[in-house]
Formats: C-alpha cells, structure tokens, sequence
C-alpha cells in the first residue's frame, strides 16, 4: 500500500518513465504526420492549453508584479543564454581528448545553447509551488531571444551558422503563448468565483499534457534510423549530464541563499529541479503576506510547532528539516531577490 500511495503521489514520474517506454514500444503513433498528428496536436493545441490554464489560474496582479521583477529576469536570462552555454563550452574543450563520440558533444553544446522551452518550464515551476507567473514571462521573452541570440551563440561556439526563419517562429510562439494566455485571463474574469469555488486541477491538467509532449519527442527520437551511438559513449555521456545537472543545481542554490529578501524560484528545463523554501534566510516580516510561510509548510511536509511553548532552537532545527526537496526533471534556475 505504501508502494501505492508513493506511486500516486509521484504520479508524473511515472508518468514520464511509461511515456518514454511507450514511445521505446511504438514509436510510429507519436511520429510527425503519426496517428496523432504532434505537428498539429502538441506544436499548437498543447502548448496554447498549457498557458490558457495558466491564464485561467493566475491572478492579474501576480501577472503584472512579476514584469517589475528585473533582477530576477536579468537573472535567469543571463544565467541561460550566457552563463550556462559559456560553461557548457569550457566543460566540452576538456572532454574533446576522451574517446567519446564528437556529435554527442556538439549536440551537448547545442542543447546548453537553447533557451527554456515555454511549456515544460511553467508546468515544472507550478508542481512545486514556484513563482509561476516569473516562470512565463522568462520562458516566452527567453524563446524570443532565443530566435536571435541561440544562432549566434551556435555561431560563436561551434562555428556553424543557419537561417532561421524569424516571422514564422514569432507568430508561433505568439499565437501559441500570448494569445492563450491572454484569452484564459478575459475567461477568468468572467468565471473567477467559480474557480475559486471549485477550484480545478490546472496542474494535474498541464502535466498531462506535458506528459504527451514527452511521449512525442521520443516517438521522434526512437523512430530515427540514422541513430548509431557506441553504447560506452552514450552512457559516459549520460553520467557527464548528470554530474552537469548536479552541479550547475548546487550552484544555484548556494547563490540564492547568499540573498535575504524574499523569494522566487522559477524552473527551466536542463537540469535538476529544486524546490528551495529556507525560512531561515526570511528576515523578521518580510512575508507579511503569509505567502512564503504558506509555500515553507508544503516542503515542510508536517513538520509543525505544537503548543505555544515550543522554545527557539527546536523551531529553527524544524525549519531546517526538509527545506530542500528535489524532484529529478530537467534544470531549475532559482534565486532569492
């Protein structure tokens, strides 16, 4: 039963392991111009449910606080479409002497320099309780400096240049990030005492489609024939993700406890998720909200003060249990301002 109840609750892992098996399984469903038509049904329709729901699920205010939010937005875009590709390129010229596959080390560069995919990066940030209306805004205004600065970095690091086709790619990621989310904010207003009622589970929606789009990209990649990758290479390339992952996760935790603030914590994908509530880092009422201590009691898992007696060093030896909770999927990107 424990099994059981463990499985439900970390129900999108699993799901995300019975994806990528199905795609493994039967990789011609999922394929562009496949039974399920991805071009179609994940490039448009995914995407534009993912952020109709966050627009049905934000707040106005939360949405417009979070543009005036420009260290952390300086913060994210710096630390994506430079500080991480730049890393990512000093890293390669050390494996450059190893026997490992040449392509796989361009294809690791080239992944280090894209910016945040739009869909999994707010679905990822809301599961854990993060700043999801940060968590958008980078992630659209990161995918439109991409179209610009991802060729360039590609140019600078691996000497190799193509065409991108500007207007199209714009007018998709506004049609399919803008629109929606705009539109869910005008339905909202409409049925806001109903949500609040109700209150559905926008969440567990977004990450099923995001579970979808997992399944499709793999469709893609099992179905390719062209792939012939030594097996040593593959998983020595596996471990070198991982120990990235790790690493570049622990940096960006020791450099957002280095603030006192308050917090923002916005995830996108590459790396290790975190989910880091340190009420200890909290100087005296700077939540006079609630809202940090709200997010603390999540990760606290129960972990509460019982009676009013309770003296100093045992509540702050409680807080400190459980504040770090990872959940292994792609990269979190997380600072205190």
């Amino acid at each position: 039963m424990r099994l059981l109840e463990r499985m439900r609750k970390e129900w999108f892992m699993v799901g995300i392991v019975l994806a990528i098996a199905g795609a493994k399984l039967k990789p011609s469903i999922g394929v562009n111009g496949g039974p399920l038509k991805p071009e179609i049904t994940v490039s448009y329709i995914a995407v534009s449910t993912i952020f109709f729901n966050s627009g049905l699920s934000l707040k106005t205010e939360e949405l417009t606080s979070a543009l005036v939010h420009i260290k952390l937005h300086l913060f994210i875009q710096i630390f994506t479409l430079a500080f991480f590709p730049a890393a990512i390129w000093l890293f390669l010229q050390l494996l450059s002497v190893t026997p490992i596959n040449e392509w796989l080390l361009k294809g690791l560069q080239t992944v280090g320099c894209m910016p945040p995919p739009v869909s999994s990066a707010v679905i990822l940030t809301k599961a854990v309780g993060g700043n999801e209306a940060a968590a958008i805004f980078n992630s659209a205004f990161g995918s439109f400096l991409g179209i610009i600065i991802t060729p360039l970095l590609l140019l600078l690091f691996l000497g190799s240049s193509s065409s991108v086709p500007f207007t199209s790619i714009f007018s998709q990621l506004f049609m399919t990030v803008v629109v929606p989310l705009i539109i869910g904010q005008i339905v909202r207003r409409y049925i806001k005492d109903w949500l609040e009622r109700k209150k559905p589970p926008f969440g567990a929606i977004s990450s099923s489609v995001l579970l979808m789009i997992i399944y499709t990209t793999f469709c893609d990649t099992f179905s390719n024939p062209n792939i012939d990758l030594d097996k040593f290479s593959l998983v020595l390339i596996l471990f070198i993700i991982f120990s990235i992952q790790l690493s570049f996760m622990l940096l960006t935790f020791i450099f957002s406890t280095r603030n006192s603030n308050a917090e923002d914590s916005v995830c996108r994908p590459r790396a290790p998720l975190f989910n880091i509530r340190t009420p200890a880092h909290l100087p005296p009422g700077s939540d006079p909200s609630g809202k940090c201590a709200g997010a603390n009691h999540k990760v606290l898992d129960g972990v509460k003060a019982e009676g009013s007696e309770v003296d100093e060093a045992n509540s702050v030896t409680k807080e400190a249990l459980l504040t770090l909770r990872c959940i292994y999927v792609q990269d979190c990107t997380y600072k205190q301002f």
